[in-house]
């Protein structure tokens, strides 16, 4: 993966065109600011058990559903996992 901007951003406007966005920062004297992606972190099979088993996320509602706020509670703490590696 390279390490060049996708995009450029001028006073909180997104360009993907240098250009564009170095005419309009010259314009309104204003910064260009590159802006770059980066891989996606992801957590293993393993890891997303783990987060699953030590959360006890598995309950179910009145109805015999996984509860819905357990789920999103879930997600939540799988993102968060994935952010710390």
């Amino acid at each position: 993966m390279n390490n060049e901007p996708v995009a450029w951003m001028v006073d909180g406007v997104l360009f993907t065109s240098l250009g564009a966005a170095l005419n309009i920062s010259f314009d309104i004297k204003q910064p260009c600011i590159p802006l770059y992606t980066h891989p996606a972190k992801k957590l293993s099979i393993g890891e997303i058990h783990a987060v699953w088993a030590a959360g006890k996320y598995y309950e179910l509602d009145k109805n015999g559903q996984v509860d819905e706020i357990k789920f999103t509670e879930f997600a939540y703490e799988i993102l968060r996992k994935a952010q710390e590696k």
